[in-house]
């Protein structure tokens, strides 16, 4: 048996999120039907996030552990073969078996990115703010930002029932990144809880409409009902995971 490493770049629209699932359309799913061609015997992929429906990625990561004779150049050619085009494989590396892309994983960075106009063509891929983000707007994220770096208890910007051991998370960096006309939320943090990054992302554009959020508050309550809205996943990437 061998472990291999992939990074994976993939369009969340047409797909029921990461994980398998029956009768659904999975990245997962599509990797164990690639990969088992190739594979000569049991095969197991495992994926340091789980994203959801609709969500994207431009550097997922997963160690796949399979009997092969393949180099990973030529497992590289023979998966992006294989894959749907709205998944591509971006490289394949050879790890130790001991290796887990999951519970090895360092850091996690999302983006969730806004576009500050009406748009007609990318309205599946980023948040619509059609009143724009002017500077006013972006100071009033970056100081909820602010806040939010640290170790705390994210509950409060948890879904309801997420059955988790902790819901503590250390924000390593939170920014605001600006390429107009589209304004990225960036959060790099050792995990996620699921929906974290969305109702975070809900808060803050709310802070940025001139609404009465203050993170800190929100951070203390432990209470879901007290943080912003849950952003629709379509503007949601997973861009890198750190070992």
């Amino acid at each position: 048996m061998r472990n291999f490493k992939l990074t994976i770049e993939y369009d969340g629209s047409r797909f029921s999120g990461w994980q398998v699932q029956p009768g659904q359309r999975t990245v997962q799913g599509k990797l164990y039907d690639a990969l088992g061609e190739i594979a000569t015997g049991d095969l197991k992929i495992v994926g340091a996030g789980r994203t959801d429906t609709g969500v994207h990625a431009a550097g997922q990561v997963a160690n796949a552990v399979l009997e092969t004779d393949m180099t990973t150049g030529v497992m590289l050619k023979a998966l992006r073969g294989k894959l749907p085009r709205d998944i591509v494989v971006r490289e394949v590396t050879e790890v130790p078996l001991s290796f887990s892309a999951r519970y090895d994983a360092r850091s996690r960075r999302y983006h969730y990115i806004f576009i500050d106009r009406s748009t007609a063509l990318w309205r599946n891929y980023y948040h619509e703010v059609p009143k724009g983000i002017g500077p006013e707007e972006i100071d009033a994220m970056n100081e909820q930002l602010r806040v939010i770096r640290g170790e705390h208890d994210f509950a409060a910007f948890a879904a309801s029932g997420s059955n988790v051991k902790t819901t503590v998370c250390n924000i390593i960096r939170a920014e605001i990144l600006e390429n107009r006309p589209l304004v990225t939320l960036s959060v790099t943090a050792d995990r996620f809880l699921y929906n974290m990054m969305r109702s975070i992302a809900g808060s803050v554009l709310r802070a940025a409409a001139g609404g009465d959020v203050s993170i800190a508050d929100i951070l203390a309550s432990g209470d879901r009902g007290a943080a912003g809205p849950t952003l629709p996943p379509g503007a949601l990437y997973l861009m890198e995971i750190k070992y």
